[in-house]
C-alpha cells in the first residue's frame, strides 16, 4: 500500500522510501522517517495537494508525489 493511499488519522509502517528521489529520501532521514518508522496520516488536500504526516511527535508535508512512491504497511487500531 502507498502512503497517499492512507486514510485520515490512519497508522503504518514505512517499508520502503527507495521509490522516492534520493534528495527527498535524504530530507526525510534527516526528519526521522526511516523504513519501519512509524507514521500517521494526519491530513490529506484535495485536489492532489500535499499529505501532512506525523512522526516521532513532528508534523511533516509531502508533496502527492512523494507520498505516492512510498510503501507502507498499515498497522491495526489501538
Amino acid at each position: 500500500m502507498r502512503l497517499v493511499e492512507l486514510a485520515k488519522g490512519q497508522r503504518a509502517l514505512v517499508k520502503n522510501i527507495s521509490g522516492c528521489q534520493e534528495l527527498i529520501q535524504k530530507r526525510l532521514h534527516h526528519l526521522g522517517i526511516f523504513e519501519n518508522s512509524e507514521v500517521c496520516l494526519q491530513n490529506k488536500l484535495p485536489f492532489g495537494g500535499p499529505c501532512m504526516i506525523s512522526c516521532d511527535e513532528q508534523c511533516v508535508s509531502l508533496r502527492k508525489s512523494e507520498a505516492s512512491s512510498i510503501e507502507v504497511e498499515v498497522l491495526p487500531c489501538k
